[in-house]
């Protein structure tokens, strides 16, 4: 009997070893991952006109101008790095701590106070999570390849997918990185079933583990990513607020023993209270984000107290109370910029300066950290339409001696289309991009600047110059839309450049782009 304790507390830490892992690897893919927003600085209402159009009377499209080579606003990961690594002494108890519900709690004790096997919930109690979909996704790059450029084109497609992989977490992270989404999704799949999780479970019982739950941040996190929005409503709705007594340790005490706190990581929390964000319901996911706050609060606060994170009177020691207030307050930042990353998404821009005024008070950041925190401050500004006061936070006044950076430098070429002076905005986009020649955001900008003047052969030679110098990074779908639009713009015979950017994705991008960013008649 002993040996079989033995050995289940063995499996149990191992399986905490490889979700911690996992964790820290896949996490800083999927942090906070948002719907994309990109800035909207050249208004779509504005009357600009090529010569080209002329004769036709088309209208300019609006160009996207990105900010930088993230999909978010604000990006958690760039100002707090990845909390795993930055805070790998923090004891697990308190890395795991959470303050459950009034009901959660007194069910939970109740639990722990009756005879194994004694006690049984009524399901509203329990977490029964499954796949809306049944089989895997379609890789809709290799059927438009196989339709427009034929098959000989399909097998030059060297493309990993869910078979060709190890079936474990491990299996994920390579697809993960690969940028095959897709097939990431379809191995979660495969993984959550083994938990008795999978297609047709919805509403039936079955057990949790850390293992399971970050698999299932992981498949959500993915799902957001490809804007697959019916399916990541289905799917994250039977996990609420995770407050359900089967998400805390002590609800397996045969596994746990007496361990507190909750089995869901604490980005799996943000990633939920978003997830209504993306399904037109933004007021409630900015509600969300309230509430969690609210937790981390109390929970700050009952460290500084000296006591656990839940509020349990159980002295903490100097050391361990340091590491944790400072994780909680880290994680306090996180919320905070997720509930500006959900105000801009409702165009709520007041709110949102609001909540980085109080995150620039909230932190002892570095010069580095607070430049991006007011670089953001003034792009808001921006989006209201206040170029004045943009200016004061977009312009640094205090030379260096290093000279500008690249932030610095992108501002400014921000400030100048607010002032619809494309030259100069591309003479700043330019200066940025001779510092970090790699960033495709800048040279993207230098484009649309390029056919905002008039230079519309220009714009096209230079997308397909950054596309042929760096295919991989360069084909990403704003920057894909812009250019086929370019090419509308450009010929009537704007196929064939469509047809090569095909080609090009077919080569060298994993499943995750969308296809119809090429614009090709796909009915």
């Amino acid at each position: 009997m002993a040996e079989e304790n033995e050995t289940s507390q063995q499996k149990c830490e191992t399986t905490e070893e490889v979700t911690k892992e996992m964790e820290t690897d896949i996490s800083r893919y999927f942090e906070n991952a948002s719907r994309t927003i990109f800035d909207e600085i050249v208004s779509p209402k504005k009357e600009d006109l090529f010569d080209v159009q002329r004769g036709s009377g088309s209208r300019i499209p609006d160009f996207e101008l990105l900010t930088d080579q993230s999909n978010e606003f604000l990006k958690s990961s760039s100002l707090l790095g990845n909390e795993r690594l930055d805070h790998s002494g923090t004891n697990d108890v308190h890395r795991d701590a959470w303050i459950p519900s009034e009901q959660t709690r007194k069910i939970l004790r109740n639990l722990a106070t009756s005879t194994a096997g004694t006690s049984f919930l009524d399901r509203e109690n329990l977490t029964m999570p499954g796949l809306a979909v049944q089989g895997d996704m379609p890789n809709l790059i290799k059927s438009t390849v196989v339709r427009f450029l034929g098959e000989d084109e399909n097998r030059q497609r060297h493309v990993l997918t869910a078979s060709d992989v190890t079936q474990d977490e491990r299996g994920l992270r390579t697809l993960i990185q690969a940028g095959c989404y897709k097939a990431a999704i379809n191995l979660s799949g495969r993984l959550l079933a083994v938990y008795a999780q999978g297609y047709g479970k919805i509403n039936q019982p079955s057990k949790h583990s850390p293992h399971s739950l970050q698999l299932w941040y992981t498949r959500l996190a993915l799902l957001t990513k490809l804007k697959q929005i019916d399916t990541l409503e289905n799917e994250s709705k039977p996990f609420g607020n995770l407050d359900k007594p089967d998400m805390y340790f002590t609800f397996y005490p045969e596994l746990y023993g007496t361990r507190p706190g909750s089995m869901a990581s604490f980005s799996f929390r943000l990633l939920l209270a978003e997830i209504p964000m993306y399904c037109a319901k933004p007021k409630q996911a900015l509600d969300n984000l309230y509430k969690i706050l609210a937790i981390v609060n109390q929970i700050i606060i009952n460290f500084s107290n000296g006591f656990n994170g839940d509020g349990s009177r159980v002295k903490i020691n100097p050391a361990e109370q340091e590491d944790a207030i400072r994780l909680w307050k880290g994680r306090r930042s996180r919320t905070f910029i997720s509930i500006i990353n959900c105000a801009v998404s409702m165009k709520n821009y007041v709110l949102g300066i609001d909540i980085l005024g109080r995150l620039c008070e909230s932190a002892d950041w570095s010069p580095e950290q607070m430049d991006a925190l007011r670089s953001s401050i003034g792009r808001l500004h921006l989006f209201l339409g206040d170029v004045s006061a943009a200016e004061k936070f977009l312009i640094n006044l205090h030379k260096k001696e290093s000279g500008p950076t690249v932030r610095e430098l992108t501002d400014r070429g921000l400030m100048a289309v607010a002032h619809n002076s494309f030259q100069e905005a591309y003479k700043c986009f330019q200066a940025a991009e001779a510092l970090d020649p790699s960033n495709i955001a800048l040279i993207n900008n230098m484009a649309v600047c390029l056919l905002y003047t008039g230079q519309l052969k220009s714009a096209v030679h230079l997308y397909e110059s950054m596309i042929t110098r760096n295919p991989v990074k360069s084909l990403q779908e704003p920057v894909l839309l812009n250019i086929c639009t370019s090419y509308e713009l450009h010929t009537t015979h704007c196929k064939q450049p469509k047809l090569h950017l095909l080609s090009q994705l077919n080569r060298y991008k994993g499943d995750a782009v969308d296809i119809q960013c090429l614009k090709l008649p796909l009915n």
